[in-house]
């Protein structure tokens, strides 16, 4: 992608063209490219050129993802989901029935943002609108697994999404999100077996997003424990630039701030219905009221919170709530 982009650019000074006819799209490329290789200064540069630009609407999700995804790597989380949940062109929409391996990346993207953000919330309404058949539906539901310790929920959603036809960046975040988990649990040496084969995703799709998205401790352990092996290597030459080797990609990984600020309780598996539940409470809605959404009536509801405050180990909703902040559940 680099190398066909600087020789249309060549193309076009042949012709006394002093930029691409398309040039916002260009743009838009090489931030995404300089972001795949976390050069955060190229892309700081390439934002200014775009904003100087003012790009038109037709270019869709993609710069305010791009922009977003900035702002996570550096360290400016509020600002990245502000800029995913506030964005007229970023739209995560069950209805959007096009499972390309383009829309499932936004919807990768966007609920990366959205979890290193903290904002779980947000994650939990994007999932809420999602389907099965929906484009990144599996990433997002695996994310929310990692956010509440959901084991079981986690493997599935990533089975998913490995054995599904979006692509090998795609199915690169599917086998992040399982090495995260991994050494969540104390698994490192499947952890690490993990890792480096996410890394062989992440040489064919010549990006290391998926690193990146990686808890810093589950990052600089696993990034320690393959330094050396080769696949590194494989993914440095992905980049066809004698510039970017396999120490400059691992350093500017562990120079990244936290991207996965939750830090899973893996005995505490919440099922979605839960989860549900433990959001609609944290709010100043009646049991009347949240009842009627549920669909229930009062004392069903009731029976439901019981059994939720029990096996969180709490005995009030407000114990439940503080819980949840506590542990950024809600």
């Amino acid at each position: 992608m680099d190398s066909s982009l600087e020789l249309a650019r060549e193309n076009a000074r042949r012709f006394g063209l002093e930029t691409l006819p398309e040039e916002h799209a260009a743009l838009c490329v090489e931030l995404m490219r300089s972001l795949d290789r976390i050069d955060l200064d190229a892309a700081e540069g390439i934002l200014a050129a775009l904003d100087e630009a003012k790009p038109p609407q037709s270019l869709g999700p993609i710069l305010d993802c791009s922009w977003a995804l900035y702002c996570v790597y550096r360290g400016r989380m509020s600002i990245a989901a502000k800029l995913v949940t506030e964005s007229p062109t970023v739209q995560i929409l069950p209805t959007m029935g096009n499972a390309s391996a383009r829309f499932s990346g936004i919807v990768d993207v966007v609920g990366f943002v959205l979890a290193a953000a903290g904002e779980t919330k947000a994650l939990q309404d994007i999932s809420d609108r999602m389907n099965s058949s929906s484009p990144g539906d599996s990433i997002v539901k695996a994310r929310q697994a990692l956010v509440f310790g959901q084991h079981d929920r986690l493997w599935t959603a990533t089975e998913q999404a490995l054995g599904s036809d979006q692509g090998p960046r795609h199915k690169s975040c599917a086998m992040a999100l399982r090495a995260d988990m991994l050494h969540h649990e104390g698994r490192a040496d499947e952890a690490l077996e993990t890792f480096v084969q996410m890394l062989d995703y992440c040489a064919i799709t010549a990006s290391v997003l998926a690193v990146a998205q990686l808890s810093k401790s589950a990052r600089e352990a696993l990034i320690a424990a393959s330094a050396e092996f080769s696949e590194w290597e494989a993914v440095a030459r992905s980049f066809n630039s004698t510039e970017i080797t396999a120490s400059v990609l691992q350093t500017r990984l562990l120079e990244l701030p936290e991207t996965a600020p939750v830090a899973p309780d893996f005995q505490t598996d919440l099922t979605p219905a839960e989860q549900s539940l433990l959001f609609a409470i944290d709010s100043s809605k009646s049991i009347a009221q949240i009842a009627r959404e549920f669909g229930v009536v009062s004392g069903t509801l009731k029976n439901r919170l019981s059994a939720l405050y029990r096996k969180l180990g709490v005995r009030s909703r407000a114990e439940a709530v503080a819980y949840a902040h506590r542990n950024q559940l809600g």
